[in-house]
């Protein structure tokens, strides 16, 4: 995992995970817009879900949101367009978390969960993938 993508997690974490009972299934992001050139908004696409007595519950909730980052900053913006409302994606299975957040760009972050499940249901794209998208097997570069 790239030194980015590993702190968007952390923030990601910090804003929707201060309980520890939210578990993220898999994360992507993609430049959309470019405002000047030092802030790039990116768009960023989230599958989580809820861990109850220590097992992943099975279906998911999926959203779109949106931030700027650069090497030493990232915040959220544009919270009018993502943060009232409902998900995107509501109690869907999680076996289709991957593929749903592998819409928006390739996965920087797949949970050992999302994949198995994936796998389970013999989606061609992440099946014996030798890229290895756990973040468990990925090194900072």
């Amino acid at each position: 995992m790239i030194k980015k993508h590993y702190h968007l997690l952390l923030v990601l974490n910090k804003a929707f995970n201060p309980e520890g009972n939210i578990h993220f299934l898999a994360i992507a992001e993609k430049e959309i817009q470019i405002h000047d050139k030092k802030r790039p908004v990116h768009q960023v696409r989230v599958a989580l879900t809820f861990l109850e007595g220590g097992t992943v519950n099975p279906y998911y909730d999926g959203t779109d949101l949106f931030i700027t980052m650069d090497e030493d900053n990232i915040q959220f913006t544009l919270e009018k367009d993502w943060a009232d409302g409902p998900p995107i994606i509501e109690g869907s299975p999680i076996e289709f978390a991957l593929g749903w957040v592998a819409k928006l760009a390739e996965p920087f972050y797949v949970s050992p969960e999302a994949l198995a499940a994936d796998e389970a249901n013999n989606h061609p794209r992440y099946c014996n993938n030798p890229q290895g998208h756990n973040h468990q097997e990925e090194s900072e570069k």
